[in-house]
């Protein structure tokens, strides 16, 4: 077995985009080479501190011989005109969620990346949480039942950053863009395609920018409903529940631990579960499609799909009516 890693460029050097960086270490098998940011200084020294080096522009990263695939954590309106370019340079992907802010920008990187056949993935990785891959066990092996009604939440507590973040432009709908979307791909790998969403957004806070309270119910395709609440100015909680006829199933603590409670039971009763690092097992499939052409999980077309939900609930919240997402589907 090769003891190769496969090299990466970083496009986007915030907060988020040390957290990549960081995974690509833990990870062992992927390493980033090259890093750019708006500004030399702050390139310069992300560079110092990771062990990479520092480039003048995307296009002099995607021009490298030793960038195989780059990795982008920069504000959602430009993702697809650097998926695009990557794809035009026949460099591999994986971009930050969410994938785009409309589905017919999704849709154009997508149709860049198959024509291209690069790899592209898309940063959905809560999806991998130890207890998100357990309910979706439970339910391939019938142990919950029919599910009938779903819930979850994702809440953060210090406002909104100082950065592209806050522009109303690239944060729709509040914390829905840069949290809400996670669970929306969470709830499409457990219960399939979402149908229908309702969507109430407010802004109640005076001296915060944007949005701060956040509420969408959803209609599956299969019949369930579901809830999301999120925001950005209260103790911090990451949850999912999914509640069958036969039991429910509580993904508390942003993963960190699964109860579940059977029909009849009064109580839940916590599961044993193997700790995983969900961000690390993304950047390892992510280098190991590159290294081995195999396909990835959320590819392109899953984030795709997450976006159609998101332009809905964007119209559903406007239009103060619930919206169908195939309105925004091809």
């Amino acid at each position: 077995m090769s003891d190769r890693k496969v090299r990466l460029g970083l496009v986007g050097l915030g907060w988020w985009g040390g957290e990549l960086a960081a995974a690509a270490r833990r990870s062992g098998v992927a390493e980033v080479v090259a890093c750019h940011a708006r500004t030399a200084a702050a390139r310069e020294d992300f560079a110092q501190r990771v062990g990479c080096r520092a480039v003048g522009s995307m296009q002099e990263m995607l021009a490298a011989d030793d960038v195989e695939g780059v990795m982008l954590a920069t504000p959602h309106s430009v993702h697809a005109d650097q998926v695009c370019e990557a794809a035009d340079a026949g460099k591999h992907v994986l971009v930050e969620k969410p994938f785009t802010l409309t589905a017919g920008e999704g849709r154009r990187a997508v149709v860049a990346a198959e024509g291209a056949g690069i790899v592209l993935m898309v940063g959905y990785q809560r999806r991998r949480q130890a207890a998100n891959r357990r309910i979706r066990q439970m339910l391939d092996d019938g142990e919950l039942g029919t599910v009938l009604v779903a819930s979850s939440m994702f809440n953060v507590s210090h406002g909104y950053p100082a950065t592209w973040r806050a522009n109303g432009t690239e944060t729709p709908l509040g914390g829905m863009t840069g949290l809400g979307v996670h669970m929306i791909d969470t709830y499409h790998y457990l219960l399939g395609p979402i149908a229908a969403v309702s969507a109430f957004s407010r802004s109640v806070l005076p001296t915060q920018p944007l949005d701060h309270a956040t509420g969408l119910m959803f209609e599956f395709e299969s019949g369930a409903v579901g809830t999301l609440l999120t925001t950005h100015f209260v103790p911090g909680a990451v949850e999912v529940s999914v509640h069958g006829t036969s039991a429910a199933a509580f993904n508390r603590r942003d993963g960190a631990s699964l109860l579940v409670q059977a029909k009849g039971d009064t109580v839940p009763t916590e599961v044993d579960l193997a700790a995983n690092d969900p961000l690390v097992d993304q950047v390892a499939a992510f280098a190991a499609a590159i290294a081995s052409g195999a396909p990835v999980e959320t590819d392109g077309r899953v984030g795709l799909a997450v976006t159609e939900v998101l332009q809905a609930a964007v119209a559903s919240a406007e239009r103060r009516q619930p919206v169908q997402v195939a309105e925004f589907a091809a």
